[in-house]
């Protein structure tokens, strides 16, 4: 059966959104979160996570100097606004680091931060003192050396309850995604290749349920879920009617966490991941998909709009550090044959600095011509939503031993990569299948092996990110009075 690129990538991009952010009756999904595709994928070592897996301040000098580089590498790369109807393209990715690309997530929460008029209803000093303890008892600060400055410097990080708070929750995210992955696979499952999908399934749905069961109740148990979310509730309702300290104490944290890299003038937003050595623990997850399976229709939305943008699933190239990506190969190209495996985990994307929880609060507001100087409000909350902070990036979707098995796929992959240098990504739909790393100090390069039949991509990259929408942004209680903001 003949299939052309762009069907095959709209059965990888069904599947994808109903294992990532699908759900049945058992596990609902989740309806305030889409994905972004990223287009090229983000190729990464595990060395490129070394300061996440190990932490700053724990090694040599020219050691504490790449753990800084790799860590202004990754705080640069998701230090974006998602928009819930384009892709995180080539031109974007560049110009988080040129910072002229749209908006950078930081400097947006920054502007928020600074520009928001909040409730101001005094609170008694047994609740100040309450909310000091449930704050300290989420957050924690400790004293590490500037490598710039000399200096030593107080940064603000998650506290052990929050680590064992997020490390769970995404223990039970990963036991989610396979649980999503066995159902999805066993519905779209079609011929004598898809019969061992459809009898696991019927066989195993159960055990893979009780999976997710399991790893949601360890959360609940080992990860303080109940106990976060109780503060978190807590902080929630007793703020909405004063949150002056509360903001002074996040513009402090957000200052606070600004550092310096290695370079001179560059300087970020320390932003990890969580677990932090997902690069070499387990929890990937094998994944894959075929020919046959592109006329099973398996995303159901759960909004009344489509998510995520028109991705161009043709070949594509982006050259060098300049321009944008560049469908130039026809998507509606057919291949007989076509199998993509692959293995998946995802990582939470850690930012100690950023505090929705603000955000989703509803005892702020912000006044146009009022230092707020933007054309438009966060976010309007509609369907799709419109504005300058409708969401953020929350997980990061990283693939690693990508093979693609297909002859014809193979010949025009070849046929076209050979037009560009070894410095230009060349890919398709958001797998980057050569290329350069994208790192500026890397300087590594990788390319797709082929035995004639089957392209091996080396490495493991970052194909999507998992975004929350944060609905109406500021959206104050009707009952406080315009008054009552300063």
């Amino acid at each position: 059966m003949a299939v052309t690129l762009q069907q095959l990538g709209g059965i990888f991009r069904n599947t994808m959104y109903d294992t990532l952010c699908g759900g049945d009756g058992s596990l609902p999904p989740s309806k305030s979160s889409f994905i972004t595709w990223c287009m090229p994928g983000l190729p990464y070592t595990e060395q490129d996570f070394d300061f996440a897996a190990q932490g700053l301040g724990t090694g040599t000098a020219e050691v504490e100097k790449a753990k800084l580089q790799h860590a202004y590498n990754w705080a640069m790369q998701v230090d974006f606004v998602p928009d819930p109807r384009a892709a995180y393209t080539h031109d974007k990715q560049q110009g988080v680091y040129r910072n002229d690309a749209g908006m950078r997530l930081s400097e947006i929460y920054g502007q928020i931060l600074k520009f928001s008029k909040v409730a101001n209803h005094e609170l008694t000093d047994e609740q100040k003192a309450r909310l000091d303890e449930f704050r300290d008892l989420l957050r924690t600060k400790r004293t590490i050396k500037d490598l710039v400055t000399k200096q030593d410097k107080e940064v603000t990080e998650d506290s052990p309850m929050m680590q064992a708070y997020k490390q769970k929750e995404m223990a039970y995210i990963a036991a989610q995604t396979a649980y999503n992955n066995k159902r999805v696979a066993a519905y779209a499952a079609k011929g004598d290749a898809g019969a061992g999908a459809v009898m696991d399934w019927a066989s195993n749905a159960q055990l893979y349920l009780m999976q997710a069961k399991l790893a949601e109740d360890d959360w609940a148990s080992t990860g303080y879920r109940n106990d976060v979310d109780q503060i978190n509730a807590y902080i929630n309702q007793t703020t909405e009617k004063s949150l002056m300290l509360w903001k002074a104490n996040l513009e402090t944290f957000y200052k606070d966490a600004l550092a310096n890299a290695v370079a001179p003038g560059e300087r970020f937003y320390y932003t990890t991941v969580a677990p932090g050595d997902f690069a070499s623990a387990g929890g990937w997850t094998g994944y894959g998909m075929n020919h046959s399976m592109v006329d099973t229709t398996t995303h159901s939305e759960t909004t009344t709009w489509s998510a995520g943008g028109d991705v161009a699933w043709g070949f594509w190239h982006a050259g060098g550090d300049a321009g944008g990506t560049t469908t130039s190969f026809d998507s509606t190209l057919t291949v007989e044959d076509f199998e993509l495996s692959y293995d998946m985990t995802q990582a939470q994307v850690i930012r100690p600095w950023f505090y929705p929880e603000f955000l989703i609060n509803r005892g702020w507001t912000l006044r146009q011509g009022d230092g707020w100087m933007f054309d438009k409000m966060p976010s309007d909350g509609a369907e799709p939503p419109d504005g300058t902070f409708v969401g953020y990036p929350l997980q990061a979707v990283f693939v690693r031993n990508v093979k693609i098995k297909s002859a014809a796929f193979s010949q025009a992959y070849h046929e076209y990569s050979s037009q560009f240098d070894a410095s230009a990504n060349v890919g398709w739909g958001p797998f980057t299948l050569s290329g350069s790393y994208g790192h500026q100090e890397s300087g590594n390069h990788y390319h797709a092996e082929s035995d004639g039949s089957t392209l091996t991509v080396p490495g493991m990259q970052v194909i999507a990110f998992v975004n929350h929408l944060l609905g109406k942004t500021p959206n104050p209680l009707p009952d406080l009075p315009e008054s009552d903001f300063v």
